[in-house]
């Protein structure tokens, strides 16, 4: 489906992890990302009837900024940034929201799935299903990728360990597309 997104290389991900692709979310047209957030609402829509319905779409920066804008307008919702760099929450306007608040949060690839991670300890947000839904265009299948330097490879630096909160997201996450 993404296939003329996808580069071939020697990547070093945000995780630590290492790949020979990547994808580069931000070479679609906005016609192209619009469509593909069509098709990505209608299984949120799926999801929402089983789950609850959203009050809140979160896109992380800096694809998810774009693909959370349509999907909220979409689904007729409050938008909020999630800046990359915790330096930038400072200026991060986001209202109070009651605590049985069902966030979307949105990127455009997940590998590990830390980027959420941050998002939720940023927004103070309780984990249990009926609060936070995760929403992506990519998932990236993780048996594809070198993770020696995150699992423990003494020569080389610790990265990123995954936890048990990462289970939470695989549960909650829909994307459009997994490997």
């Amino acid at each position: 489906m993404f296939s003329r997104i996808i580069k071939e290389g020697d990547f070093v991900l945000s995780s630590g992890a290492k790949s020979k692709y990547n994808y580069d979310y931000s070479q679609l047209s906005d016609t192209m990302n619009e469509a593909y957030c069509s098709l990505l609402k209608q299984k949120l829509d799926v999801w929402q009837s089983k789950h609850g319905k959203f009050n809140v779409v979160i896109g992380c920066e800096t694809e998810g900024i774009r693909i959370g804008y349509v999907l909220s307008k979409l689904i007729n919702l409050p938008f909020y940034i999630m800046p990359k760099k915790s330096t930038d929450y400072s200026e991060l306007v986001i209202p109070a929201y009651p605590v049985d608040t069902h966030w979307l949060i949105v990127d455009d690839i997940v590998t590990t799935g830390s980027t959420y991670i941050k998002a939720v300890d940023f927004l103070d947000i309780e984990e249990k299903p009926e609060s936070i839904t995760f929403a992506c265009m990519i998932k990236r299948n993780t048996k594809n990728m070198d993770y020696s330097a995150v699992h423990g490879d003494p020569d080389k630096e610790q990265l990123h360990v995954r936890d048990e909160r990462f289970d939470f997201i695989d549960k909650r996450l829909v994307a459009l597309h997994s490997e």
